[in-house]
């Protein structure tokens, strides 16, 4: 008899309010990012993310990000191709007494049209303070 598939190992998810604000509120409600990132809000609080669906964030990346040690996740979640997935969470992974956790760092489109920042452009300036090209 084969075994029951396990479930997938899952990282708790710690949203802050004023980075939800910063990162989601700059959208409509009614905006696809804007109910994407509200639709996944409440799993990944209730949930958290499965470690099979991060993706570790380019440590120096070509745009001259610099995002070392961060993960990310494609939104919607799901196993969609990327292409299918405008939207990204980018999260630092933290610890504290109960163990590790992901921090929601930055929200927003991956490859925008020109003349909007990326997710990982706000990544880099929640942690650096400037933007890549600042």
């Amino acid at each position: 008899m084969a075994a029951a598939p396990r479930p997938p190992v899952r990282l708790r998810v710690a949203i802050s309010p004023e980075v939800w604000h910063e990162e989601v509120g700059r959208f409509s409600a009614v905006s696809t990012a804007g109910v994407a990132a509200k639709r996944e809000r409440a799993r990944l609080e209730h949930d958290g993310v499965a470690v099979r669906d991060l993706l570790a964030c380019d440590a120096d990346g070509s745009d001259g990000t610099q995002l070392a040690g961060l993960v990310k996740v494609y939104v919607p979640i799901n196993h969609q191709p990327p292409s299918g997935r405008p939207f990204g969470f980018v999260f630092s992974p933290e610890r504290d007494d109960d163990g590790p956790y992901l921090e929601l760092i930055a929200y927003g489109e991956r490859h925008p049209k020109h003349g909007t920042r990326s997710v990982y452009h706000r990544a880099h300036k929640r942690l650096h303070g400037r933007y890549p090209d600042q």
